[in-house]
């Protein structure tokens, strides 16, 4: 039996690229908004649950590829989801062409983007260390003294300068 090939998480002359053609930029814009569009009024797959978003959409320098990084919410659906996507990437193109200007729509690879899911992990994992630690998170203190107790931040600056004539 043959293995499917699995799209790439990158397109070729795209990923690493310092600029990106603003012709690129334009098509990738133009398809994400359409396909955000659509995805908002959902699938009529069962597969396709949870809070899909676009992430990004890279389109190749010849124009016969996108590559759409999706995000799932609640992750567990991550995977069904993109199924659905993979799916109905033919339908997806054509509603993509229909809704704008394009006269070419190039082929959709959709992959998920697990990147936020990620960083929030990470950001959970810091809080948990600092909340052990018994460290407060100074969001929103605004950069001050992690360690400083709010009675020694209220006092701060408040103290008046001590004169060479006082300390004799």
């Amino acid at each position: 039996m043959a293995e499917r090939a699995r799209p790439a998480t990158s397109l070729p002359g795209i990923a690493g690229k310092e600029e990106t053609p603003v012709r690129l930029l334009k098509w990738a814009s133009v398809i994400r908004r359409a396909l955000q569009q659509r995805l908002s009024e959902g699938l009529a797959d069962p597969r396709f649950q949870g809070l899909v978003s676009i992430v990004a959409v890279e389109v190749s320098p010849d124009e016969q590829r996108a590559l759409v990084r999706v995000s799932v919410s609640p992750a567990d659906r991550g995977r069904l989801a993109l199924s659905a996507l993979r799916s109905a990437a033919a339908h997806l193109r054509h509603v993509v062409r229909d809704e704008s200007a394009l006269r070419h729509v190039p082929r959709l690879d959709f992959i998920l983007d697990e990147s936020g899911y990620r960083q929030m992990t990470v950001e959970q994992a810091i809080a948990e260390g600092l909340r052990r630690e018994g460290i407060v998170p100074a969001s929103d203190l605004g950069g001050e003294d992690l360690d400083a107790t709010p009675d020694d931040r209220s006092n701060e600056g408040t103290e008046a300068p001590i004169d060479e004539a006082d300390r004799t």
